[in-house]
This record gives C-alpha cells, sequence and structure tokens, in this order.
C-alpha cells in the first residue's frame, strides 16, 4: 500500500517534470526560416528609425531645426525598440540614439 502512494506521487510528479522538458524553451536557437524573418522584419523597423536619425543630423547646424526633429526621432527610436527581434538591431538602434544624443548636446 505505502509503495501504491509512493508510486503515485512520484508519477504525479514526473508527468508535469516531463511536459516542461518537452516544451521548446526560450534558449533553444531558432531555424533560419525564423532568422530571416526576423531580420526581415528589423530591417523595416530600422528603415523608419534610420530616417528619423537623418532628419536630426541634416539639421544639426541648425539648433532651431534640428529640436523638433530630435523630439522625433526620439519617439521614433523607443517605437522602433518594441519591434526590434534581433541583438544586432538593437545594437544598431543603441548607435542611433548616439547620434541623437550627441546633437542634442550641441543644441541644449
Amino acid at each position: 500500500m505505502k509503495t501504491r502512494k509512493m508510486a503515485r506521487a512520484a508519477l504525479l510528479l514526473l508527468v508535469p517534470a516531463l511536459f516542461f522538458a518537452c516544451k521548446k524553451g526560450k534558449d533553444e536557437p531558432k531555424d533560419i526560416g525564423e532568422q530571416m524573418r526576423d531580420v526581415e522584419a528589423d530591417t523595416q523597423v530600422m528603415r523608419d528609425a534610420q530616417a528619423a536619425v537623418n532628419e536630426v543630423v541634416r539639421a544639426a547646424s541648425d539648433c532651431e531645426a534640428a529640436k523638433p526633429a530630435i523630439a522625433g526621432a526620439k519617439i521614433r527610436l523607443n517605437e522602433s525598440a518594441k519591434h526590434i527581434r534581433t541583438a544586432a538591431a538593437n545594437s544598431t538602434l543603441d548607435t542611433l540614439r548616439k547620434q541623437v544624443r550627441q546633437v542634442e548636446d550641441l543644441c541644449p
């Protein structure tokens, strides 16, 4: 009788453990198709962010024109950050933020 209870308890613990062990984890690498879709999505997102930063860089010599462009670029960069899927795009986004910050420092 004790053996049955122990076996039942072990089975009740084992079934959920096996279920979670079989699920695909977040750390599992993506296949090439998923990676390509992520890169394509990031490319599209980065186009908009790059365009906003380009406006800031072009207006850097005129602070009155740069200030609204900086505000718009920050909004676009924050929005883009929500949709980024790859580490490379995150790195690029950080670089774009630095460019905006440099112009912002020139135009207090």
